[in-house]
């Protein structure tokens, strides 16, 4: 039964947004804690699962020890998360007022602000659901830095809004990088770990922010909304595929590594629609 303890202790630590080598240290830590009281709940006359139960009981849920942990351990991270989202929602909701306003336009598109920034304030106040916290916040900041990115003309038509962004996007870099730029102190997988977080995270920021601008010009022209799928769906493909890239990595590196051939060529498929016609109409 110590299976389920080990399972419940590991679903703990992956709230923290610590290294590699620190998670193994604080996983054995705790689970001997965690052993510690079950053997003391069954020499206390209870069965292995009630003791189970009881110990884990004691300690609380999952997410909630792990959100304490990470508090713990990187204080004021949190409230940064936090007000990130905050001025994000700010941000976003100005520029949609500002713009219906002196423009009496409705800017849609800017719902899609609305999300990212909701999955960041989730994952930021999340002390319920037992999630890998790390890989969900980095990926709720990659698409929060695409989306800021894509309002930098902003910053130039309103000025009392504009100054902001720089800030955002400053803060949004810095926790980014202190959430997945983490790198382990032991040499295990160090380059390769190292490797897939830099070309994943470089390549959508860059192919995310320059599809996505293209498209909107492209709408600019005429084009209807659904050509945003053309953006919307590789990003979604490629979150999957960074996040299986990071889970086998351990177990199988050489694999990982190539696969970085697929994020390529699934980021690369964003400009697809206006690669292929021009180079089509040279052949007829």
């Amino acid at each position: 039964m110590t299976r389920k303890l080990e399972v419940y202790v590991k679903r703990i630590v992956a709230q923290t947004d610590c290294k590699r080598s620190e998670r193994d240290d604080l996983y054995e830590e705790m689970l001997t804690h965690v052993l510690m009281r079950r053997d003391e709940e069954m020499e206390a006359g209870k069965t292995e699962k009630e003791a189970e139960e009881e110990a884990m009981k004691m300690f609380g849920k999952e997410a909630h020890i792990g959100d304490g942990l990470q508090q713990a351990m990187f204080p004021y991270r949190r409230e940064l998360l936090l007000l990130l989202a905050l001025v994000s929602f700010l941000f976003t909701s100005g520029k949609y007022i500002t713009v219906l306003v002196q423009e009496q336009t409705a800017l849609w598109y800017l719902l899609v602000g609305m999300v990212v920034h909701s999955v960041v304030l989730f994952f930021a106040l999340n002390r319920t659901f037992a999630v890998n916290r790390k890989l969900w916040i980095a990926l709720g900041l990659v698409f929060n830095l695409i989306f800021l990115l894509t309002q930098g003309q902003f910053w130039t038509y309103y000025d009392f809004l504009g100054p902001v962004l720089p800030l955002m996007l400053l803060l949004n870099l810095y926790l980014l990088y202190r959430t997945v730029l983490t790198y382990e102190r032991q040499k295990d997988h160090k380059m390769s770990r190292r490797m897939i977080h830099i070309v994943n995270i470089t390549l959508s920021l860059v192919g995310g922010l320059a599809a996505l601008n293209i498209h909107l010009m492209a709408m600019g022209f005429g084009a209807p909304a659904t050509i945003l799928l053309n953006v919307f769906i590789p990003m979604a493909l490629w979150a999957v595929l960074y996040t299986v890239q990071i889970r086998l990595l351990s177990r199988f590196p050489k694999l990982v590594v190539g696969s970085l051939v697929l994020t390529v060529l699934i980021l690369a498929y964003m400009f697809w629609p206006f690669i292929v016609p021009p180079v089509m109409g040279l052949f007829e």
